[in-house]
């Protein structure tokens, strides 16, 4: 039997969040909070409902650290819901404030266009704000 994998998400995916089921109906178990190492944004994706966007920054500009939730799932687990990604979401290593490096949710820089609310820390605080 293969180990399970961390995946760390940052919006609808959160425990509690409207999309979790998609990874508790693939038996994902959450873990706990988790922050990124500062070199991060977070934007606004213009869908419907909004959705946020998680990019690193390129060295040198100025980013944020940013709250996550790690699920555990198995590998095929993992490939079910990486495969059922729409466009621009993507899965890749993402950099945390204890220097690991762990597969996170992410985003296609390209679509990172919305309004940046990395300066909330999280799609919750930023919710809560009504910068969302």
């Amino acid at each position: 039997m293969s180990e399970d994998l961390e995946l760390v998400v940052f919006g609808a995916h959160l425990r509690g969040g409207p999309l979790a089921h998609q990874l508790t109906d693939l038996d994902a178990r959450w873990v706990g909070e988790i922050t990124t190492a500062p070199r991060y944004r977070m934007c606004v994706l213009p869908t419907d409902p909004p959705k946020p966007a998680v990019s690193r920054v390129p060295e040198g500009e100025p980013g944020a650290s940013l709250m996550g939730h790690v699920w555990l799932l198995s590998p095929s687990a993992l490939g079910l819901f990486l495969a059922a990604l729409p466009a621009p979401m993507q899965l890749g290593k993402v950099e945390f404030d204890d220097g690991t490096w762990r597969i996170g949710f992410s985003c296609d820089a390209a679509a990172t266009t919305g309004p940046d609310i990395s300066s909330y820390g999280s799609w919750p605080a930023a919710i809560a704000a009504h910068a969302v």
